[in-house]
């Protein structure tokens, strides 16, 4: 079966290092690397010096030697000549020592005592640092009676090696410590700016928080990639601001009527459907139908300027007649409907026919001042109102429109703005006329 990559940088997040824990890494391993190396360069020098010191010491004791021991080899005084090496080896530093006679035979012989195991680990290290004997010739009146032959000692050097690694082992604490200490002021610098980037990436992915912004770096190149994605964000947050806007101006446009500011016919309907909804509680409504008499004329007459100016003024005029729940809207043409919700749904019917006719009287009442066309022509203008309630006269959306439809075709037959109750006497609904 085919691997899919992780879907989420979340899950492969855990199993990742982070760059602050690679940085010191890297600078650990930087910093070992160059003391180790440099420690083991400087204890090679110093050891190449201490053993050609050691080995001219060494030169000097033998010398020493021999004019100590020149009278005891010409009288071949063995007691004398052991005597006196021992003298010097308490002082000097060799592991043996011996005088020669000019045949080759030995006169006096010492060699260090191996008391401990320090003692062996520095005759095998004197082995090795002095692969070969320093001899020396012995001479009285220019002439060579004896040999002084000697063995070098390693201990010196052990204790020389371990001062150094002391010392190295001191150093590259302290050093590393110092190291360490800048080096993590330098990797929150850096990681602490990478991080606030990080954080308001996050939070804008997240959130579409735009107006978000990057702190500035103490860096100079990630200060100006803080710069730069802070841009980014002003641009951003300004295509964000412009969509909005698109948006909202989308939405109100699918709402409303592009001529009189009004509701449209969809908006409308769907909120008539919304206040069938079973689930919603139960909402006792009450819907006028209003149409504008002989429009058609006006157009024709005035043109259609003038026929605007009128749908705009007569929304303005039934708009104040209206509550701030109640909704009115232009359902096309010079049909326009107004939706009255009573919220109490245990009203009486009666309460919701005055309220609706309370408005209705209200708009007619409004008709009443003439309208002033573009031209200043002063024209009055009639509206017809027809209503219906829930629930008593409609089951269902469709038939309240039919039913407030109805109710309006019967307020044309009357001359003048009036409404007309659906189910009532045209006589016994028409309203006080001009």
């Amino acid at each position: 079966m085919e691997q899919r990559p992780p879907d989420s940088v979340s899950e492969t997040t855990d199993t990742r290092p982070s760059l602050s824990r690679e940085l010191n890494r890297i600078h650990m391993m930087v910093i070992l690397l160059g003391m180790g190396l440099g420690g083991f360069l400087l204890t090679v020098l110093a050891l190449i010096a201490l053993r050609s010191h050691a080995d001219y010491n060494l030169q000097l004791t033998a010398r020493a030697i021999g004019y100590t021991t020149e009278a005891a080899v010409v009288f071949n005084d063995k007691p004398a000549a052991r005597d006196a090496l021992e003298l010097i080896a308490t002082n000097e530093d060799f592991y043996q020592a011996k005088i020669l006679t000019a045949n080759g035979t030995v006169l006096a012989d010492w060699k260090r005592p191996e008391n401990s195991t320090w003692d062996k680990l520095g005759q095998i290290v004197g082995h090795l640092a002095f692969p070969n004997p320093i001899t020396l010739p012995i001479l009285h009146a220019n002439q060579q009676i004896g040999t002084v032959w000697l063995a070098g000692d390693g201990t010196s050097l052990i204790g020389f090696l371990l001062k150094v690694f002391i010392g190295l082992l001191a150093s590259l604490l302290l050093t590393a410590t110092l190291a360490f200490t800048l080096s993590r002021r330098m990797v929150k610098r850096i990681v602490g700016s990478l991080q606030n980037i990080t954080d308001v990436t996050h939070a804008v992915s997240a959130n579409r928080t735009f107006n978000l912004r990057v702190p500035s770096a103490p860096i100079a190149e990630l200060h100006t990639l803080s710069c730069d994605f802070n841009s980014l964000l002003t641009e951003l947050e300004a295509w964000q601001h412009h969509l909005k806007n698109e948006n909202d101006s989308l939405a109100h446009k699918a709402r409303h009527d592009s001529l009189t500011g009004l509701h449209n016919r969809a908006f409308f309907i769907d909120t008539l459907n919304q206040c069938y909804n079973p689930l919603r509680p139960q909402t006792s409504l009450a819907l006028l139908f209003i149409d504008v008499d002989n429009f058609k004329e006006i157009n024709d007459t005035f043109g259609h300027a003038a026929g605007d100016k009128v749908l705009i003024d007569i929304g303005e005029r039934l708009g104040l007649q209206l509550q701030d729940h109640d909704l009115l809207a232009r359902l096309g043409g010079d049909e326009f409907a107004v939706l009255l919700q009573m919220q109490n749904a245990a009203l009486p019917e009666a309460s919701v026919e005055e309220k609706a006719i309370s408005v209705a009287q209200a708009m007619v009442k409004a008709m009443q001042e003439p309208l002033t066309l573009p031209d200043g022509t002063q024209l009055l203008v009639a509206v017809s109102i027809g209503i219906a309630l829930t629930p008593v006269q409609a089951a269902n959306p469709k038939e309240l429109l039919e039913r407030a439809d109805e109710a309006m075709y019967r307020s044309k037959r009357f001359p003048g703005s009036c409404w007309h109750l659906a189910d009532h006497a045209p006589l016994t609904a028409m309203a006080d006329t001009p």
